[in-house]
Protein backbone atom coordinates (compact mmCIF):
# COMPACT_ATOMS: atom_id res chain seq x y z
CA UNK A 1 0.00 0.00 0.00
CA UNK A 2 1.32 3.74 -0.68
CA UNK A 3 2.46 4.71 2.68
CA UNK A 4 1.99 8.24 1.59
CA UNK A 5 -2.11 7.62 1.93
CA UNK A 6 -1.23 5.75 5.26
CA UNK A 7 0.19 9.09 6.31
CA UNK A 8 -2.61 10.73 5.04
CA UNK A 9 -5.42 8.27 6.60
CA UNK A 10 -3.44 8.49 10.19
CA UNK A 11 -3.02 12.18 10.21
CA UNK A 12 -6.66 12.97 9.53
CA UNK A 13 -8.10 10.21 12.04
CA UNK A 14 -5.83 11.46 14.30
CA UNK A 15 -6.57 15.13 14.18
CA UNK A 16 -10.22 14.51 14.07
CA UNK A 17 -10.20 12.39 17.51
CA UNK A 18 -7.89 15.25 19.25
CA UNK A 19 -11.57 16.65 19.63
CA UNK A 20 -13.06 13.53 21.64
CA UNK A 21 -12.13 11.79 24.68
CA UNK A 22 -10.43 9.19 22.91
CA UNK A 23 -7.06 12.01 22.32
CA UNK A 24 -4.47 9.33 21.19
CA UNK A 25 -0.80 9.39 22.91
CA UNK A 26 0.29 7.04 20.19
CA UNK A 27 -0.75 6.36 16.52
CA UNK A 28 1.22 4.62 14.43
CA UNK A 29 0.99 1.87 11.10
CA UNK A 30 2.46 -1.05 11.43
CA UNK A 31 3.12 -3.68 8.23
CA UNK A 32 2.44 -7.49 8.77
CA UNK A 33 4.39 -8.70 5.75
CA UNK A 34 3.44 -11.84 6.34
CA UNK A 35 -0.19 -11.45 6.18
CA UNK A 36 0.12 -8.33 3.42
CA UNK A 37 -1.50 -6.07 5.68
CA UNK A 38 -0.76 -2.88 7.51
CA UNK A 39 -2.99 -2.06 11.12
CA UNK A 40 -3.36 1.07 12.50
CA UNK A 41 -2.19 0.88 16.48
CA UNK A 42 -3.72 3.52 18.48
CA UNK A 43 -2.58 4.00 22.28
CA UNK A 44 -6.06 5.70 23.89
CA UNK A 45 -5.93 7.89 26.45
CA UNK A 46 -4.86 6.15 30.25
CA UNK A 47 -8.97 6.91 31.27
CA UNK A 48 -10.33 5.25 28.16
CA UNK A 49 -9.68 1.05 28.80
CA UNK A 50 -13.12 -0.17 27.58
CA UNK A 51 -12.69 -1.75 24.22
CA UNK A 52 -16.16 -1.35 22.93
CA UNK A 53 -16.01 2.43 23.72
CA UNK A 54 -12.82 2.72 22.21
CA UNK A 55 -13.92 0.77 18.56
CA UNK A 56 -16.91 2.91 18.89
CA UNK A 57 -15.62 6.25 18.93
CA UNK A 58 -13.09 5.39 16.21
CA UNK A 59 -16.05 4.15 14.23
CA UNK A 60 -18.29 7.12 14.68
CA UNK A 61 -15.33 9.50 13.83
CA UNK A 62 -14.47 7.62 10.82
CA UNK A 63 -17.90 7.53 9.64
CA UNK A 64 -18.69 11.63 10.34
CA UNK A 65 -15.22 12.29 8.52
CA UNK A 66 -15.46 9.83 5.91
CA UNK A 67 -14.33 11.70 3.08
CA UNK A 68 -11.55 13.05 4.81
CA UNK A 69 -9.96 9.27 5.98
CA UNK A 70 -8.94 8.33 2.37
CA UNK A 71 -10.75 5.06 2.80
CA UNK A 72 -9.73 4.20 6.23
CA UNK A 73 -11.79 1.40 7.86
CA UNK A 74 -12.04 0.56 11.56
CA UNK A 75 -11.23 -2.86 10.66
CA UNK A 76 -7.44 -1.57 10.12
CA UNK A 77 -7.60 -0.57 13.69
CA UNK A 78 -6.43 -1.44 16.93
CA UNK A 79 -6.03 -0.65 20.23
CA UNK A 80 -2.73 -1.19 21.64
CA UNK A 81 -1.86 -1.11 25.51
CA UNK A 82 0.61 1.72 26.60
CA UNK A 83 2.79 -0.97 28.22
CA UNK A 84 3.33 -2.51 25.11
CA UNK A 85 6.97 -3.72 24.68
CA UNK A 86 7.22 -1.78 21.34
CA UNK A 87 5.13 1.33 22.32
CA UNK A 88 7.71 1.42 25.16
CA UNK A 89 10.70 1.25 23.03
CA UNK A 90 9.58 3.86 20.73
CA UNK A 91 8.41 5.92 23.19
CA UNK A 92 12.08 6.28 24.65
CA UNK A 93 12.96 6.50 21.52
CA UNK A 94 10.29 9.14 19.49
CA UNK A 95 8.82 11.66 20.68
CA UNK A 96 6.76 13.91 18.50
CA UNK A 97 3.51 14.83 20.37
CA UNK A 98 1.72 16.52 17.69
CA UNK A 99 0.80 15.20 14.34
CA UNK A 100 3.85 14.19 12.46
CA UNK A 101 5.51 10.88 9.86
CA UNK A 102 8.45 8.96 11.01
CA UNK A 103 9.18 6.00 8.97
CA UNK A 104 11.49 3.10 10.42
CA UNK A 105 12.38 -0.62 8.82
CA UNK A 106 13.46 -3.52 10.45
CA UNK A 107 14.17 -2.22 13.94
CA UNK A 108 13.30 -4.60 17.15
CA UNK A 109 12.12 -2.40 20.52
CA UNK A 110 12.34 -4.08 23.61
CA UNK A 111 12.55 -7.45 22.01
CA UNK A 112 9.56 -7.41 20.08
CA UNK A 113 10.73 -6.87 16.25
CA UNK A 114 8.86 -4.05 13.89
CA UNK A 115 9.41 -5.26 10.50
CA UNK A 116 8.08 -2.00 9.08
CA UNK A 117 6.16 0.94 10.90
CA UNK A 118 5.06 5.24 10.10
CA UNK A 119 4.50 6.93 13.34
CA UNK A 120 1.56 9.61 13.38
CA UNK A 121 2.41 10.50 17.14
CA UNK A 122 4.19 9.27 19.94
CA UNK A 123 3.63 11.02 23.78
CA UNK A 124 3.97 8.04 25.58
Amino acid sequence: MDTDILVKQGSALTERLDATKAVPRAVMWVHNPDAGIWRLWIVPPAELTDKREFYRIMAETISQYSDEMHGLDVGSIEMVPAEHPAMQGLGAFIRMPGIGSAHFSGNRFNDFYLPDGLVIRMNI
